[in-house]
């Protein structure tokens, strides 16, 4: 399962790219990167890192925001990877972060060597240390620490980087870890603000045909959607649950943070008309629905004085 972290950074770096910055991706586009980068990382064939690399050029290094986006999903990524098998073969997470440093280092010949663009390595140089600490942090793997030492001897000499940076490398080479200096990985407001600010659009599917389900498999069937915006109905709802759970969870969330919410002397939520001060909606104590308690009341009180 995807780390808290991960999904965070991921999620900032797609809202990146859905702005026009200079120019807007749809998600099919999106997605088909974090496509191209699983398989450059799972079978790091020349093809496959050039068609990430390509990719990366074309879309992300004209921009600042998603560089450095990238660079931190990378890092976090970078710790993430765990060993994984499609059935076929097994493939350890010392190599797939290693693989992950390939496709890095296409993507830097490709600018600072074919492009003079130096900009690249600047905007890395905070985030590298971390992922070559994550890729050595094996034991008695000397043909994969050798594997890195050749990629930093590389990266010197071409000049990808200052002596500082180089000299982090190689600090975090030989202790197996690092701390990302020159950018910080903190989730910052505005990292959290862009990932929210991301437009809400439906994939082609709900469900996956290829993952078998816990359930009679003639029986279920992926559900077809129309790709693309989704519809303000489906928005709202989604953003109603966003905000529900914010108000549950949110360690620094009081009812006094929205005027129109409140409790009840009874301890429950409910939410308050802002002129009249009547009580417009909310959660029941109970679980039951503000409506079906006023029917139920009424009724009871009818009952009794029949009686």
């Amino acid at each position: 399962m995807a780390s808290p972290e991960l999904a965070i950074t991921k999620a900032t770096l797609s809202a990146t790219l859905f702005r026009a910055d200079p120019t807007s991706l749809n998600r099919a586009a999106v997605d088909s990167f974090f496509t191209l980068l699983d398989d450059a990382i799972i079978q790091c064939s020349r093809q496959n890192v050039q068609k990430c690399k390509a990719w990366i050029v074309d879309n992300v290094v004209p921009s600042a925001a998603r560089c450095t986006a990238l660079g931190k999903f990378w890092a976090v990524l970078s710790k993430n990877l765990a060993a994984e098998s499609d059935g076929k073969k097994r493939r350890s997470a010392k190599r797939r972060r290693l693989h992950l440093l390939y496709i890095v280092n296409d993507v830097l010949y490709h600018e600072v060597v074919r492009q003079s663009n130096r900009k690249l390595g600047e905007t890395w140089a905070g985030v590298l240390p971390a992922m070559i600490g994550n890729a050595a942090a094996f034991d008695n793997c000397p043909k994969h620490k050798s594997k890195l030492k050749g990629l930093i001897d590389l990266w010197e000499e071409k000049g990808y980087f200052t002596p500082e940076v180089v000299g982090q490398l190689r600090t975090a080479l030989a202790n197996g870890s690092a701390e990302i200096t020159a950018v910080n990985l903190e989730l910052s407001e505005s990292s959290l603000k862009l990932a929210k600010d991301a437009p809400y659009t439906l994939p082609s599917f709900h469900g996956d045909a290829s993952i078998p389900w816990p359930m009679i498999p003639d029986q279920i069937r992926p559900i077809q959607l129309a790709a693309g915006p989704a519809e303000k109905r489906v928005v709202d709802a989604v953003k109603m649950l966003l905000k529900d759970a914010d108000y549950i969870y949110a360690k620094k969330t009081e009812p006094s943070d929205d005027l129109q919410t409140g409790f009840s002397e009874l301890g429950e939520r409910i939410i308050v008309d802002e002129i009249t001060g009547e009580v417009i909606g909310g959660k029941s104590y109970y679980g039951w629905s503000r409506q079906f308690f006023r029917i139920e009341i009424t009724t009871e009180i009818k009952i009794k004085q029949l009686l």
